[in-house]
């Protein structure tokens, strides 16, 4: 008998009707796709909905190998306390994994190691800690019973279990997100025919994986991180006020309060909220004149 899995793959990716998206060059190079964009780990992958998807769907795999009772722990008992061993356990191990499986793959690529093999090894590696923690609470819990297994067999069925459940949840993932692009694809005018805005740009909103540059004349999406963006379109002029924002000088118009949150009036109308600890700053720029 051994313990639990642990899942990562990523969050969804899309756009609205009538908007038009560019993705960015480097997301066309072979063998990457936008919905799994583990190396950058700073758009939905770590966030609320994100885990939130993910603990669910660990959660209802945990209650399906209680019931089925693989690797010989239907012998533990009945079903009920073996099922919330297993929900326990693919609960405790999604967050181990979740937390380790990102960082040790932008690791592995940023040495120059290939996307597969460092994804693998990711796995590999985050399966040690995973199976030391399903020995120990399943010798506690069951003693005699589990007593014949070595630490290989821990880590095997440790890793084993890691593998099949991040596969399922990718694939998951996949079968989504082609499932949103189906449904909003006949509603979406071809970006052919669609004419890009033009004009400086006023502010940058993060939206999930993509972020929306807004001009005078309009808005597109893009696909990729606040930051590189920010590198590409953001001016000397500009201000991060916001994690989610970035805003021009000369699109600023005004500053209003809510309560103790500070927001930005801009040209074309949309409010900015200003994070605490940038209002000091932007009070300096001129563009918070004075408290209400």
């Amino acid at each position: 008998m051994a313990c639990f899995h642990a899942d990562f793959a990523n969050g969804r990716t899309g756009s609205r009707a009538g908007e038009l998206v560019v993705p960015v060059a480097r997301m066309k190079q072979p063998r990457q796709n936008p919905a799994m964009r583990i190396e950058d780990w700073n758009g939905e992958i770590g966030g609320p909905r994100w885990w939130a998807r993910v603990l669910s769907f660990t959660a209802v795999m945990g209650v399906l190998l209680g019931v089925l009772g693989p690797y010989g722990s239907y012998l533990n008992g009945g079903v009920v306390p073996r099922t919330l061993y297993w929900v326990g356990m693919t609960q405790l191990g999604t967050v181990m994994i979740g937390v380790q499986v990102p960082l040790l793959f932008r690791l592995a690529v940023r040495i120059g190691l290939p996307r597969l093999f460092s994804l693998v090894a990711a796995i590999l590696l985050a399966s040690v800690p995973i199976a030391a923690v399903s020995a120990v609470i399943c010798r506690a819990v069951w003693g005699g019973i589990v007593a014949r297994l070595t630490w290989i067999d821990w880590y095997s069925q440790a890793a084993l279990t890691s593998a099949i459940i991040i596969g399922l949840w990718i694939l998951l993932e996949f079968a989504i997100e082609a499932r949103r692009k189906s449904e909003i694809a006949p509603s979406a005018p071809p970006a052919s025919r669609m004419a890009e805005p033009s004009g400086p740009v006023l502010c940058l909103q993060m939206e999930d994986h993509y972020v929306r540059i807004h001009r005078r004349s309009g808005s597109t999406l893009e696909l990729l991180p606040l930051h590189e963006a920010i590198g590409r379109f953001g001016g000397a002029d500009g201000l991060q006020v916001h994690r989610s924002w970035w805003v021009s000088a000369q699109a600023v118009t005004g500053a209003e309060r809510d309560a103790r949150n500070w927001r930005l009036r801009l040209t074309n109308g949309l409010t900015v909220p200003v994070a605490r600890n940038r209002v000091t700053e932007a009070r300096t720029r001129g563009w918070i004149v004075e408290d209400a």
